[in-house]
């Protein structure tokens, strides 16, 4: 039952993700795609911690630091969708809300500039580990990679072709793991099945 909501988790999270970018306002998220968003990243969360502690269960120090990078980065995406959210329900324009955010440096840096690159540090760190782990085949973990770099350039160019391009990587990446966690459970193969 867990192995199967872990992977409804795993394809859920970017695929709502994804359906947020489509309802972009203009070039930022309105209130609709925000709220979407927030919905992803509730989703999505658990399947990904599903995915750490089985990485735990190999290297528990990875597991554990890939745990906190995951809740960091699934802080951030929190974070800027409610952000998303105010500035549609208050017809405040973007220019104007990362104004208001820079007048309060410090809190600005723990809610926005600190979690948000956490996001795609943890895809890159997943990616990484799996591979390294052998939880998974290195081309899965060259493909989180990639997604872990073509997320940030789709969002700071604010471009929907690059965002939909980096939301079709990243889905394509997280439903071949979620194939992957279904069919093996990320388990390592023991010892004795390997050497026969």
């Amino acid at each position: 039952m867990i192995r199967h909501l872990h992977f409804l988790s795993l394809l859920a999270g970017p695929l709502l993700g994804a359906v947020a970018t489509f309802l972009w306002e203009s070039d930022r998220y309105g209130t609709t795609a925000s709220v979407v968003l927030m919905l992803s990243t509730v989703a999505w969360i658990y399947g990904v911690l599903g995915v750490w502690e089985r990485i735990a269960a190999w290297k528990p120090w990875v597991g554990a630091v890939g745990i906190l990078l995951a809740l960091a980065g699934f802080a951030g995406g929190m974070a800027f969708s409610l952000q998303g959210f105010f500035e549609g329900i208050f017809a405040i324009p973007g220019a104007e809300s990362l104004e208001a955010a820079a007048a309060h440096p410090v809190a600005s840096t723990f809610v926005l500039w600190l979690p948000g690159p956490a996001f795609p540090v943890s895809l890159a760190a997943l990616g990484i580990v799996l591979a390294w782990s052998r939880l998974a085949p290195l081309w899965l973990g060259g493909l989180l990679v990639l997604a872990s770099v073509a997320f940030p350039l789709s969002r700071i160019t604010r471009t929907a072709a690059v965002a939909h391009g980096a939301d079709l990587l990243i889905l394509g990446a997280f439903a071949a793991l979620a194939l992957l966690y279904l069919r093996t459970d990320l388990r390592r193969p023991e010892p004795a099945l390997q050497a026969a």
